[in-house]
């Protein structure tokens, strides 16, 4: 399955063991994931403000690196969908660019739709459940 994770996916699994850490590893195993040059300055900036947590400046050191080794970075044509919070403009705008199957984060209500064009917005518990559902 084609997906993008959304920063906030990266953070949680940095901060606490869990679903978005498993859903990290579920994603790296089978799944391709994609970003573009602006995700990947987002992941940047946002993972900065976490410098002086060691435990998630772990996590962060280990699994950045692998997403960015195994993600497709394509670039997506500039585009305005008037979502709550403009930083997640980019996300559908890659997705949309890439066509991925899903956006997966855990701010299910930056986006005020379940699906966009074909690209379904799922929680870190929704993909899973998703996935591996018979």
């Amino acid at each position: 399955m084609r997906v993008i994770l959304d920063c906030n996916i990266i953070i949680s699994a940095g901060l606490n063991a869990g679903i978005c850490r498993d859903l990290i590893d579920e994603v790296l195993l089978k799944h391709q994931i994609f970003l573009s040059q602006k995700i990947i300055a987002e992941y940047d900036r946002v993972i900065k403000r976490f410098e002086l947590n060691l435990a998630a400046t772990k996590i962060f050191s280990e699994t950045i690196p692998i997403i960015l080794e195994v993600a497709k970075t394509i670039e997506p044509l500039e585009s305005s969908f008037n979502l709550i919070d403009r930083d997640d403009e980019i996300y559908l705008a890659t997705a949309l660019a890439a066509k991925v199957d899903v956006i997966i984060t855990g701010n299910r209500k930056h986006f005020p739709f379940d699906e966009y064009k074909g690209v379904k917005i799922l929680s870190p518990r929704e993909f899973l459940t998703w996935v591996n559902t018979p």
